[in-house]
């Protein structure tokens, strides 16, 4: 006979949890959810290392915010592109082989950093990277979907999704200080062999529940109270016939972006926009990733405390969400602390940080009610190859982000439009869920989609990515003899620049140049060369990040002018 539903389609509480089936007073499933979060914890810790040693190698091998951009999207692109792959992978030789493997490589590619001696070397291993780490979270939900029933899946998914955030509060701890002590490459060394022991454990430890000694008949009883059944792997076609996916995937493209701005770019925006030293930056970042913790256990919380209450599975996950999505709308003014005095007594720097932890928090508790609504809407069968689509939809997202912060900090030095950005994003994508998903429940897969126009599709979306990525690398002037030229159209100058003194920022040297323009002013570019010596110019002027040089009244006194 077929269950009641409620009015968005969700199953009501008294199906989900049948009163003769008594929750165990403990169980092996918990053990499980922490050999994930243990998991989850590497993954993170040599996913975000990377963002955290960018001051320590960005001299070395002279590279710049768009050299940075590019690197990021070495690891995004194949992370996302073959996720659909490595979650089918894993659903057909099941989660403990699948995991296994992908953790041992994405282990060995870690240590492979400690390597590097170019931006093209630090490419191939982020790809690589990418591709291995693929497997982490397909593994993780439909672990969470295998052990787990419904009521309690989005709290075990909050908790393991904690991981992610101890990981990356662990970076900055270990890496800032084996970085300063021993050097950057040997920091990639020493963190890329942590992984190495979880491996130990999960091949000990890891059966499926019905073939787990330590899992008691009750427990057994008790996990597979709401489960269908077992049901047949469905194909590319079916899944991408079900219009939630689609939903999902977008709303993970919209948020997932904001999230990998604060992983990839907070180190480097706190040192080059508040001026902090590494100590602070190793306390600010994990201060950051414990409020996301907080975040991550306290969304899927408050999901199953609804469900409790008698609020059906849609609507408690979405309620949720809805919280968590205004609690990032703060984030939107970061940009615009940079400059200001202290607020409050507060000097804006931490400022700044709590309104980043607060973001961090609400993405987190968004996320793990987000990646439960995969397992409540598709079939347990297809829950890894699943999350793998949704999470090749989020790493379009991610790609254009990273593109759009790292060309709007190569030619402004501003974060004040990508932190905008950020903080829009979670409610839009709330509507989506909504539109696409207006009630709850596990999805027909009776509809096919057409391949060719799905793989059509992809092509064009990695297409556009391309030449976004062109457009973004393309320099604005190819050259000294450019630069003059072409900015003596864009301000308006009445004659040739004055070339003045010489300068450094970080590893690119620079040089002061004096326009005058047709409205009677003057205008002082400090205009600096990236590796190929193209000329950018650097807006922030001797206020720069590891400017090196003449002040600006210094180069105003020489040729005899003022502010």
């Amino acid at each position: 006979m077929q269950s009641p539903v409620l009015d968005d389609g969700s199953t009501p509480r008294a199906h989900l949890q049948p009163p003769e089936i008594e929750k165990p007073k403990s169980g092996f499933r918990w053990t499980v959810c922490a050999l994930i979060f243990f998991a989850t914890t590497v993954n993170y810790l040599d996913r975000q290392l990377f963002s955290i040693l960018v001051p320590f190698f960005e001299n070395d091998l002279k590279l710049g915010p768009t050299d940075l951009a590019m690197i990021n999207v070495s690891f995004i692109i194949p992370y996302g592109a073959s996720m659909i792959f490595v979650g089918r992978y894993i659903d057909r030789v099941g989660i403990k082989r699948g995991l296994g493997t992908t953790f041992i490589l994405w282990n060995i590619a870690s240590i492979g950093h400690a390597l590097v001696r170019s931006l093209t070397g630090f490419m191939g291993l982020r790809f690589l990277l990418g591709v291995s780490e693929a497997g982490m979270f397909p593994s993780a939900v439909k672990t969470m979907t295998d052990w787990f029933p419904a009521k309690e899946r989005s709290f075990a998914t909050g908790l393991f999704n904690a991981g992610s955030n101890l990981g990356a509060m662990l970076a900055p701890l270990l890496g800032v200080a084996i970085a300063v002590t021993y050097g950057w490459r040997t920091c990639f060394a020493i963190t890329g062999g942590i992984g190495i022991v979880w491996i130990i454990f999960w091949n000990r430890l890891y059966r499926p529940p019905s073939e787990h000694p330590k899992v008691t008949p009750s427990e057994l009883a008790y996990i597979r109270q709401d489960h269908q059944g077992p049901s047949e792997a469905i194909s590319y076609s079916q899944l991408f016939g079900i219009p939630g996916v689609y939903g999902l995937g977008i709303a993970k493209a919209l948020t997932d972006a904001p999230w990998w701005l604060y992983l990839t770019w907070m180190p480097k925006f706190l040192v080059d926009q508040f001026h902090v030293t590494p100590a602070f930056m190793a306390l600010a970042i994990p201060v950051i990733y414990i409020v996301a913790d907080f975040g991550s256990v306290g969304g899927g919380w408050l999901s199953s405390r609804l469900i409790d209450r008698g609020l059906s599975v849609g609507k408690a996950r979405k309620r949720a969400m809805l919280v968590c999505a205004l609690a990032v709308v703060p984030v939107m003014s970061i940009g615009y602390l940079v400059d200001m005095g202290p607020i409050a007594g507060i000097p804006t720097v931490f400022w700044a940080v709590a309104i980043v932890s607060l973001a961090a928090g609400a993405h987190q508790g968004w996320s793990c009610n987000l990646f439960t609504l995969v397992s409540d809407t598709v079939p347990k069968s297809t829950v890894a190859m699943a999350v793998g689509a949704i999470n090749g939809f989020a790493m379009v997202g991610v790609s254009a982000l990273q593109f759009y912060v790292g060309r709007t900090v190569q030619l402004t030095s501003s974060y004040t439009m990508p932190f905008i950005v950020a903080g829009s994003l979670y409610l839009i994508a709330l509507v989506v869920i909504q539109l696409f998903i207006p009630h709850v429940e596990q999805a027909p897969t009776v509809r096919r989609a057409k391949m060719p126009i799905v793989i059509a599709g992809a092509l064009a979306i990695l297409a556009g990515l391309a030449m976004l990525q062109f457009q973004v690398n393309k320099p604005p002037y190819e050259s000294i003899a450019s630069y003059l030229e072409v900015r003596a159209t864009q301000i308006k100058a009445t004659e040739p620049a004055s070339e003045g003194p010489a300068a450094k920022v970080g590893w690119m040297d620079a040089r002061w140049y004096i326009w005058h323009t047709e409205d009677g002013k003057t205008k002082v570019e400090l205009v600096k060369f990236d590796s190929n010596q193209r000329p950018f110019v650097e807006a922030k002027g001797d206020g720069a990040s590891h400017y090196e040089g003449p002040t600006l009244p210094q180069v105003l006194s020489d040729f005899n002018l003022t502010r």
